[in-house]
C-alpha cells in the first residue's frame, strides 16, 4: 500500500512538473509574441516634420506633422503631443501650442476636455490610426527662449496584448533660423563700414530669401533677418560666379548673447551646402532621396 502511494505520489509529481513546464513555457510564447508584436508596431509607424517660419516678426515657428501608420492593424487610444528641450543640456525649454488644423478623426477619437490643460504639449488625444493611411496636423509653436532647440513629437498607444505604453518618438531640429522673418531689399541706406564679410551659394539666397526670378542679386541690394526685435543686415558685397558675399551689420538692439548671431550664420551656412547638395546632379543625396 505504502509503495503504491509513493508511486502515486510520484506521478503526481511529475505530472505537476510537465503541466508547470507547459504552462512556462505557453506564458514565454505569448511574451515573446506579444514582444514581437509590440516591436512590429512600434516600427511601423512613420512619424516625420516638417519646419517653416512665420512672415512675421515673433518667435513663433510653424510645424507640420505627419504620422502614417504602415501597419495592417488599427492601433487606437492613440496621443500625440510635442516637447521641446535646449540642444546643450537638454533641458525642457518653455513654449505654447496652438493647433491649426487636424485630421478629421470618428467621433469616437479626442474630445476637448480638460486634458489639454493637464498636458499643454498635447496635440491631439484618444485617436485611431487606420491601417495605411496617413495623417497630418499643422501647429504654431511660440518658443519663449532665444535658443536652438530640438523638437520631439510623440505619439503613444496601448499594446494589443499587454496594454503597456508604447512609444514613436520623432527628434528634429527646432533652428534660429526657423524663427527668422526673412525678406529680400532691392535697395539699403547702410553706409560702408567695416563688417564682417560672409558667402553664400546665389541660388540658396533666391530661394530662401524668396528673391523674384525677375530681379537679380547684385551690389546695392540685401538680405534682412528679423527675429525678437533684433536686426540683422545682410548687404550685397560682391557677386563672383555663383558665390555671393554679403556684408554682416546688426541693427538696433544687440542680441543678448554673441553666439546668437554667430549661430544663425552658421544655420544659413548649413542650409546652403544642403541646398547645393541637394541641387547638384551627381550628389548621391539626391539619388537617394529620388
Amino acid at each position: 500500500m505504502e509503495g503504491t502511494m509513493d508511486a502515486i505520489g510520484n506521478t503526481l509529481e511529475a505530472t505537476y512538473k510537465q503541466m508547470k513546464a507547459t504552462v512556462t513555457r505557453s506564458v514565454d510564447m505569448a511574451a515573446s509574441m506579444n514582444a514581437m508584436m509590440e516591436q512590429y508596431l512600434v516600427g511601423s509607424i512613420d512619424v516625420q516634420t516638417h519646419v517653416q517660419g512665420i512672415e512675421k516678426d515673433s518667435d513663433a515657428v510653424r510645424i507640420k506633422i505627419s504620422v502614417l501608420n504602415r501597419s495592417q492593424l488599427v492601433v487606437q487610444k492613440c496621443d500625440l503631443q510635442l516637447n521641446i528641450s535646449s540642444v546643450e543640456r537638454r533641458k525642457s525649454v518653455p513654449f505654447e501650442l496652438e493647433v491649426d488644423s487636424r485630421p478629421n478623426f470618428e467621433k469616437d477619437s479626442e474630445k476637448k476636455g480638460d486634458r489639454k490643460e493637464k498636458n499643454p504639449n498635447l496635440v491631439q488625444s484618444a485617436f485611431s490610426l487606420k491601417p495605411g493611411k496617413k495623417y497630418e496636423w499643422t501647429i504654431t509653436v511660440e518658443i519663449k527662449r532665444m535658443h536652438q532647440c530640438n523638437g520631439c513629437v510623440e505619439i503613444k498607444f496601448p499594446s494589443i496584448g499587454t496594454g503597456a505604453m508604447l512609444t514613436v518618438s520623432h527628434v528634429f531640429g527646432l533652428y534660429l533660423i526657423h524663427r527668422c522673418k526673412r525678406m529680400w531689399m532691392k535697395s539699403h541706406g547702410i553706409k560702408n563700414c567695416m563688417a564682417v564679410a560672409v558667402s553664400f551659394d546665389g541660388g540658396f539666397l533666391r530661394s530662401f530669401f524668396r528673391v523674384p526670378h525677375n530681379e537679380g542679386i547684385v551690389p546695392g541690394s540685401a538680405f534682412k533677418l528679423s527675429v525678437a526685435g533684433h536686426t540683422i543686415m545682410l548687404p550685397v558685397n560682391k557677386v563672383v560666379g555663383a558665390e555671393v558675399e554679403l556684408l554682416v551689420h546688426v541693427l538696433g538692439a544687440c542680441f543678448p548673447k554673441e553666439e546668437i548671431l554667430e549661430d544663425i550664420l552658421l544655420e544659413l551656412d548649413m542650409y546652403s551646402r544642403f541646398f547645393i547638395e541637394r541641387n547638384n546632379p551627381f550628389s548621391k543625396r539626391l539619388d537617394e532621396t529620388c
